[in-house]
């Protein structure tokens, strides 16, 4: 069964104390994104995040074309780009221009974001982000075929224009959409062509639920089965759908316990960012770090990611392998803010190994 396994997530992010600049962070980044490349994998994933003391890049399509021009095979994809920022045709023309740069190796992926701040930032509100994506998609597929963009929407209106240059691969990049709850996996077998799960929300208990997220495979078995219902309702294939899975974890070659002591403060770091974007109150993240967390506590964080060496997460990943089948990526989320270069790379090229057992 065909399986590849990519490198997520980039976000450019910069923290005070690690010894480098800004600069030199973002350049050590693209320099672990060729590592990736030579170690294998089939590709690197950009996200996308504003306005916050993170120091995220935002400009996300620069970034990429920064990645593109240092690689020669890997694919270089957004995954994902928070389309209800964008202006359609800028983002047409941008994943153009990336697809025609790499020679027809970059992937558009799309969400629709949570934070109110990205929103006001560009103008736009938070009950405006469904149409605003649904819009843009449609505009870019018609921007990316023959002939001159000629559309009527609620938000956008587009007459005449002709973009340019015209993707390399046929129709244009191909559109992965994210999202927990159904409604979006419906959506991206209406106008996407790749759903994209994340191993870290449970979509069936995103509303209405306990939110405790059920067994990993148990979930995909489930996702799986949604988005070819979704598929068969909109008339489109439903035999081999192309599924991704976005799953956050480190590889060490001492195991999962050297694995989390690699990842500890990164990895709780980037909890407590999404607890205050989930709108918790400080207290509640304040003691999310990990000299201040019970062994209790520890092993649950650590039952979130997958961690040890290739033999430790051979077996979980050729059972997701199973239940997908063909057209199967899987976003290996190991690129963690605060994690030392050396053991980042050391990472890349378990995962290089891992990739090739998985194909096997």
């Amino acid at each position: 069964m065909a399986v590849e396994l990519g490198l997520g997530v980039f976000s450019g992010e910069w923290h005070p104390g690690t010894g480098l600049d800004h600069s030199e962070t973002l350049r050590e980044s693209i320099a672990q994104v060729v590592h990736a490349e030579r170690a294998g994998l089939h590709s690197v994933w950009v996200s996308e995040h504003h306005f916050h003391p993170a120091n995220f890049v935002g400009s996300v399509a620069p970034y990429a074309a920064a990645m593109v021009q240092a690689t020669e095979r890997i694919v270089v994809g957004l995954g994902l780009a928070l389309a209800p920022l964008h202006d359609p045709i800028r983002m047409a023309e941008d994943a153009a221009f990336l697809d025609v740069l790499s020679g027809g190796r970059f992937q558009l992926g799309l969400g629709i974001g949570y934070r109110d701040v990205e929103y006001e930032g560009f103008g736009g509100t938070r009950k405006q982000r469904v149409r605003r994506t649904v819009e843009l998609i449609e505009i870019c597929r018609q921007a990316w075929g023959e002939g001159t963009v000629e559309y009527d929407g609620r938000i956008y209106q587009r007459h005449g224009i002709d973009v340019t240059p015209k993707p390399v691969q046929p129709g244009g990049p191909p559109i992965m959409m994210g999202g927990h709850h159904p409604d979006a996996i419906d959506r991206c077998a209406r106008l996407g062509d790749r759903f994209c799960m994340d191993a870290g929300t449970d979509s069936e208990s995103y509303e209405g639920g306990d939110g405790r997220n059920r067994g990993l495979l148990e979930r995909v078995e489930s996702a799986v089965r949604i988005y070819r219902e979704a598929l068969a309702r909109h008339g489109r294939d439903t035999g081999a759908p192309h599924f991704s899975l976005n799953v956050g974890g480190f590889l060490h070659p001492d195991g999962r316990d050297a694995a989390w002591a690699a990842l500890a403060e990164a990895y709780m770091m980037t909890r407590r960012v999404y607890g205050d974007w989930y709108g918790l109150a400080p207290e509640e993240y304040a003691d999310w770090h990990p000299d201040r967390m019970t062994p209790e506590q520890i092993e649950q964080r650590k039952g979130e990611l997958l961690l040890g060496t290739p033999d430790d997460l051979f077996p979980v990943l050729s059972q997701v392998r199973d239940l997908v089948g063909e057209n199967l990526v899987i976003m290996f989320r190991s690129k963690y803010p605060l994690v030392d270069d050396v053991l980042t790379r050391q990472s890349i090229d378990l995962l290089g190994e891992l990739r090739t057992r998985l194909r096997a």
